[in-house]
């Protein structure tokens, strides 16, 4: 409407102006003559800053259809990332087989370790230890030998996550790799042994460590102790062999206190889990 008035008004000015120059000396004054036209001017000004306006306008309106448009788009797949998430953790519907089977293929899924050794693979057992509690679900931590049956509970190099998916029966999960694995499919999984939490797992790699430090300086003894044997056997006199066989004595008294010390950690390591065989 803005714009009919605008163009009404400059249709008038123009007829004026041909009126007044056409009349040449009729007697206008020069001055209505100056004013019709500055308002002709004006007009024009006015017009081009409303379409100028107008297409402003136009073009901000074809931006906000745009935003508007991805806008819906992206409610539309947030709205089905947040359906897909409710099934995926919700485990609506699912047996407790089918729950510790998600739940465990989830937490691997968020979840990346560059290498499986027991101090790796028990923290993400107690992780997925503490999600089955939260829900409900029984679980215990299990330790072992994958690849090999053992009977020493210090030759561990493997921790998993066995839970209850019915009364008195388990299921194994391995959290490094996000599956589950049956008595069938791998029996070491369900040979070994078991903690009842994983503050009780945190203690045996505190006394383990202390253990194989133990074992490895024992052993460095045995050999020390053999080279000493060696030496005195092929003594030049008998001072030699006496200094050989006093430095001897020391290293034997030595390997007998590390026995009883590593005899110590080892019952302390055994009194933390109980046998799963």
């Amino acid at each position: 409407m803005k714009k009919k008035i605008l163009l009404a008004f400059l249709t008038a000015l123009l007829l004026l102006t041909i009126v007044l120059t056409g009349c040449g000396s009729s007697g206008i004054p020069q001055a209505q003559y100056d004013q019709a036209t500055a308002q002709l001017t004006d007009a024009q000004s006015k017009l081009t800053k409303a379409q100028s306006d107008l297409a402003a306008l136009q073009t901000d309106k074809t931006k906000a259809d745009s935003d508007l448009t991805a806008a819906k788009a992206q409610v539309t797949d947030l709205q089905k990332q947040v359906a897909d998430l409710k099934a995926k953790y919700e485990l609506v519907g699912m047996t407790t087989e089918q729950k510790v089977t998600q739940i465990v293929k989830n937490y691997r899924d968020t979840h990346t370790y560059s290498k499986t050794d027991l101090f790796v693979c028990s923290d993400m057992s107690a992780e997925v230890w503490n999600i089955l509690k939260t829900m409900g679900i029984n679980a215990l931590m299990a330790q072992g030998n994958i690849n090999t049956r053992i009977t020493d509970i210090a030759l561990s190099d493997h921790a998993w996550v066995l839970a209850e998916i019915s009364p008195g029966k388990y299921l194994a999960l391995e959290t490094t790799l996000g599956t589950t694995v049956t008595e069938a499919k791998n029996p070491l999984y369900y040979r070994g042994w078991t903690f009842k939490s994983p503050q009780d797992i945190k203690d045996y790699l505190q006394i383990i460590v202390k253990y194989n430090e133990g074992v490895s300086f024992h052993n460095w003894l045995l050999t020390e102790d053999t080279r000493i044997i060696n030496l005195h056997d092929n003594s030049a006199d008998q001072a030699e062999a006496d200094r050989w066989m006093a430095v001897h004595n020391e290293l034997v008294s030595l390997i007998a206190q590390r026995e009883t010390d590593l005899t110590k950690l080892h019952a302390q390591l055994d009194g933390l889990a109980t046998v799963l065989n």
